[in-house]
């Protein structure tokens, strides 16, 4: 368990850059923090879909996030205790690495409890098919997004947009995922796995 570091606050270029993804807007944007000038900045570029990339689902963490201003997470690997939650500010979600030849390594979260969802559906694929897999990593294919209404109980509606993702295969784990950076991983043409529905249920990653 540990506190989370963002690239938007101060300091230099040794923390996992991140991957930000709007559930407002559905956008996916890269942000690097560049040193310019003697002074660190944070930089910002949209990146669109179809891409592909490797998602280190057996080190995903989910935990308890709150941004207020800065970021503080309490979160845990799969399979680990559920932590306490915080404060009343806090909310469930996740954090995730992936990689790809063209972003290089990033770090992706969210608590939107929509996305969350996306990401358990990822996770029941990565359960259903990494025994049939030894020692590679899930592709996942981002094809864009999709859009979710809510009722709430007033009886008005918010609209939100989630990833349309699926695991498309399996590649060798690349070393970039281990601190290795000058390593790409290759995610164009992975060997694809049959992924069942899985049995994994959201309490079940804590059991």
């Amino acid at each position: 368990m540990y506190e989370y570091q963002s690239a938007g606050n101060g300091g230099g270029g040794d923390r996992t850059p991140i991957l930000k993804f709007s559930a407002k807007d559905g956008s996916f944007v890269c942000a690097d923090r560049v040193n310019v000038d003697g002074a660190w900045q944070t930089q910002e570029r949209e990146i669109d879909a179809p891409f592909k990339a490797v998602f280190d689902m057996a080190e995903v963490e989910m935990g308890w996030m709150a941004f207020n201003p800065a970021p503080d997470f309490v979160m845990v690997k799969s399979g680990a205790q559920r932590p306490e939650k915080p404060s009343d500010e806090h909310k469930w979600g996740f954090r995730i690495r992936l990689a790809n030849k063209d972003i290089g390594v990033r770090e992706l979260s969210s608590s939107s409890k929509n996305v969350y969802t996306r990401m358990i559906d990822l996770f029941k694929a990565y359960e259903a098919g990494k025994a049939s897999n030894p020692g590679k990593v899930p592709v996942v294919e981002v094809t864009g997004t999709e859009r979710v209404v809510q009722t709430l109980s007033d009886g008005k509606t918010q609209t939100w947009r989630v990833p349309a993702w699926t695991l498309s295969g399996w590649a060798d784990r690349p070393e970039m995922l281990d601190g290795a950076t000058e390593t790409t991983p290759d995610v164009t043409a992975p060997t694809a796995p049959e992924t069942p529905a899985g049995s994994v249920q959201d309490d079940d990653i804590f059991k």
